[in-house]
């Protein structure tokens, strides 16, 4: 069964996205980016453009975990939004260990011209911010 996603509201496109990361969907996931999009790595490192996200989100996909968010808050001014919440992260490691984080995550998002809702800067660790 195929899924359908409203990409045009924020709270689809993050689900759209984790189930894409859910099912190894690289391109989808990829998709989900603007073109001019910061990813925030766990060491703080900002990573760069498409071609640099990529690199983590094929990492990421290679392990598909099962991503849940709760207590989302959205907050849209014109063609920008953002998006953060708590998470929880489930997968197996290529080795077979259970790997399992929560944290909290911290999203920029722009609408395209076709309303589409794409990662500007995405800090999937922004909880630690907060840490110690």
């Amino acid at each position: 069964m195929t899924k359908i996603f409203d990409r045009t509201n924020p709270s689809e496109a993050v689900k759209y996205f984790r189930h894409c990361i859910l099912t190894g969907d690289l391109a989808g996931a990829l998709s989900c980016f603007d073109k001019d999009a910061t990813f925030i790595e766990r060491d703080g490192q900002e990573i760069k453009g498409l071609d640099n996200i990529e690199k983590s989100m094929e990492h990421l996909c290679n392990w598909k975990p099962d991503i849940k968010g709760s207590k989302q808050k959205v907050t849209i001014v014109g063609d920008l939004a953002v998006w953060v919440d708590a998470f929880t992260l489930k997968a197996f490691t290529a080795d077979g260990n259970l790997l399992e984080m929560n944290g909290a995550t911290a999203c920029l998002m722009k609408k395209n011209e076709n309303g589409i809702w794409l990662w500007l800067v995405d800090n999937p660790f922004a909880g630690q911010v907060f840490e110690n």
